[in-house]
């Protein structure tokens, strides 16, 4: 129950004090002191947020008291609701005047220059926020080239996630070493609908969502900059196109059980360690890692006996 109060500004100290008031009614601070085991400054903190939200009281005597909570806190958290209630409406006026602001900026843009494309730069902290509000706003398959790792959480992106699921479908480029090192959230975006392919190089960043809009870094190659967006329709066009020829020489990842057979095969034939990774389209860490789970699946201890196991399984 610890930290419940903490939404209020009344810290764990504040409500551990407010507890034991409430248990033990009608005492100093400084019995609370005692068997709180405090010192004098972190018991007169506790209690000041305690008074600050009107929770407990000191009377003429200097007992603590508090009136019964059900009413206290009630009264507390209905001035904290009115308060968030205000402020969803001065949101909500903001919202409304995005369009004109979107207007006045649309026609800065056409009298600065009728000839550059359009672009928004984005600043890397709100780039999640852009991403979804640009999925929520584009129709068509989503493209990206994800050279950067660590790769991004889906949990981030509720709004991908839900579209997925609904059927809108998602193409996504990674580099081998994503297999490696980003195993556990490349499978949960398969989970979710994205088609994973894995290329051999990325040249940059950038995320086309239909043929609407395209969101790349400020400088091509660099993965720590800021981003921007781009509505030209040549320039998107361009990256779409730039897109697709990747995807099309760009390896499918396997499923583990297909993966497992041909790596076994491969193993049969021969061949060494670093010509698989390379006909899997995958680093040499991922192949050795590969062949050590089938060494524990098989419970043999080296790849002469699982050559051996695997023999005698398939007769």
């Amino acid at each position: 129950m610890d930290g419940r109060l903490l939404v209020l500004g009344v810290a764990a100290e504040g409500e551990e004090l407010y507890r034991h008031v409430l248990r033990m009614p009608g005492q100093t601070l400084a019995a609370h002191v005692s068997r709180l085991g405090w010192t004098d400054s972190e018991a007169e903190n506790a209690l000041e947020q305690l008074r600050a939200r009107r929770l407990v009281r000191v009377t003429d005597i200097g007992q603590l008291v508090a009136d019964h909570p059900r009413a206290a806190l009630e009264r507390v958290v209905s001035v904290e609701e009115a308060r968030l209630a205000t402020r969803r409406q001065d949101l909500a006026r903001v919202r409304d005047a995005i369009d004109t602001f979107a207007a006045d900026h649309r026609v800065g843009q056409e009298l600065s220059s009728a000839t550059q494309p359009a672009r928004e730069r984005v600043d890397r902290a709100v780039l999640a926020s852009v991403h979804e509000h640009l999925v929520a706003s584009t129709v068509g398959v989503i493209r990206q080239a994800c050279p950067a790792s660590p790769l991004r959480l889906i949990g981030d992106f509720p709004t991908v996630r839900s579209q997925l699921e609904a059927g809108r479908e998602q193409r996504s480029l990674y580099l081998p070493g994503a297999v490696d090192d980003d195993a556990d959230r490349l499978a949960q975006w398969a989970a979710a609908g994205d088609q994973q392919r894995l290329a051999a190089q990325l040249p940059s960043e950038f995320v086309c969502f239909g043929d609407e809009v395209a969101l790349t870094t400020t400088e091509w190659g660099r993965a720590d900059g800021d981003y921007v967006v781009l509505r030209d329709p040549m320039v998107v066009a361009a990256f779409v196109e730039l897109f697709d020829r990747l995807w099309s020489v760009s390896t499918a990842r396997d499923s583990d059980d297909d993966s497992s057979d041909r790596l076994v095969e491969w193993m049969r034939q021969g061949l060494t360690d670093e010509a698989i990774a390379r006909v899997m389209g995958v680093s040499l860490r991922t192949v050795r890692r590969r062949i050590a789970a089938l060494m524990r699946e098989h419970a043999v201890s080296s790849r002469f006996q699982l050559a051996l196991r695997i023999a005698e399984r398939d007769r």
